[in-house]
């Protein structure tokens, strides 16, 4: 008899595993649909121009591996110039595609609000780090901090220089 009980709390246990196991894929895939939904990109205002807003730039690190050079994605040492806003994340709609298995599909985002850029976390699975820091709610960001996506790590540089040309 004693044979009997424990196969079946052995099956009930399977069974619980399995529905756990589920529970927490349907978790993981309620989060991703919901920071896509989430970050999608707001519509430009009227009298904006990306061309105006490109004043800042993000640098790959050096001694951080960018991704494998597959063609799509940068590779260590590449720089973006960054027009407001742009996403950031693996899908390829994104300003700035990035195949690191722990970036979401769109990561974060970079805006810039009178004169100053500001960094979004869009709700992504590994977070966002502003100098070594998680955010969650946007930040501000200064030349020089360095940015952190999954295992991928960019510095910012502001160019006053650029964002002086463009005001005039």
């Amino acid at each position: 008899m004693s044979v009997e009980w424990t196969l079946l709390a052995l099956r009930l246990l399977a069974v619980a595993v399995l529905y756990a196991f589920l529970a927490a894929a349907i978790v993981v895939i309620w989060r991703e649909i919901r920071s896509t939904a989430e970050g999608a990109a707001p519509p430009e205002p009227a009298g904006t121009s990306p061309e105006r807003d490109r004043a800042a730039w993000l640098r790959g690190l050096p001694d951080a591996e960018i991704a494998e050079n597959d063609g799509i994605s940068p590779r260590a040492g590449a720089v973006f110039a960054l027009a407001s806003p742009v996403t950031v994340g693996r899908a390829p709609d994104n300003g700035i595609v990035l195949s690191d298995e722990c970036v979401s599909q769109h990561h974060a985002r970079f805006e810039r609000h009178d004169g100053e850029w500001w960094l979004c976390d869009l709700g992504s699975r590994n977070g966002t780090l502003l100098n070594g820091i998680p955010i969650t709610r946007p930040a501000p960001m200064a030349d020089g901090d360095v940015i952190t996506f999954g295992q991928l790590m960019l510095t910012f540089e502001a160019d006053e220089k650029a964002a002086s040309d463009h005001s005039s």
